[in-house]
């Protein structure tokens, strides 16, 4: 398998942001006047389906205040504020595994992309402290506040593997979250959950090199969805 591109998300891939998340929900819900508490494995479960970014998202349901789009608005956005402000008092570094996969990746010729739905404030700030002035040297796209939502083909991952002119089975997702995942399944991408929750925990630190990257036809750890859609065809 050519891999042409590979899109990192931040989340749990680049940065390990859990603990800030965490600190920046409960903030927001005791700021919006709200007796919900999280602990870090309610955090992994709402990601798990929200994503880290919007994972405070899932609490909203369970609360009056789901039926009040400005109190919501609210919420989400204190949410940002408070993991803004985290992550400018105490950077994360990048881990180990995924700088080493960066420089494998880009000595290979491979395109390196950043495509997460944090905040575009946020994406720039963990980037810019962990790789200063040589972001846009390493890497072709960045993009912050992706919506996944929307339909399969005109999503973020399409509209980036078009300005580059890259076939989607040529490059390869790995994120922790459902959404991400599944809308670079749907663009016809390959992909790899690293996701610290579920039956089968795979961690950055564990497993993605660049040589492994290069052998996934079929792997344990994502489903093989090109060899399936060709078997349904």
């Amino acid at each position: 398998m050519s891999i042409d591109v590979i899109f990192l998300g931040l989340d749990g891939v680049l940065f390990d942001t859990e603990a800030l998340h965490l600190a920046a929900c409960n903030a927001a819900f005791a700021n919006a006047g709200l007796s919900v508490r999280w602990t870090l494995p309610a955090l992994r479960s709402a990601a798990a389906t929200h994503g880290y970014a919007r994972a405070i998202g899932s609490a909203i349901a369970c609360e009056l205040l789901s039926r009040d789009k400005q109190r919501v608005a609210e919420l989400f956005a204190d949410k940002h504020r408070q993991f803004h402000q985290a992550i400018s008092a105490r950077p994360p570094q990048a881990l180990p595994a995924a700088l080493a996969l960066i420089d494998d990746a880009l000595n290979a010729g491979c395109k390196v992309c950043v495509l997460t739905d944090l905040p575009a404030p946020a994406t720039s700030a963990l980037l810019a402290n962990c790789f200063g002035a040589d972001v846009n040297s390493l890497f072709t796209v960045v993009t912050g506040g992706a919506n996944f939502d929307g339909p399969s083909g005109t999503g973020p991952y399409a509209r980036a593997l078009h300005a580059m002119g890259v076939a989607p089975q040529d490059a390869i997702a790995i994120d922790t979250a459902v959404p991400g995942l599944r809308a670079a399944e749907e663009a016809g991408l390959w992909t790899v959950s690293v996701a610290p929750y579920g039956n089968d925990v795979v961690r950055p630190r564990q497993f993605i090199t660049f040589d492994a990257l290069r052998e996934l036809h079929s792997s344990p750890y994502t489903p093989d969805q090109h060899q399936r859609d060709v078997l349904a065809a």
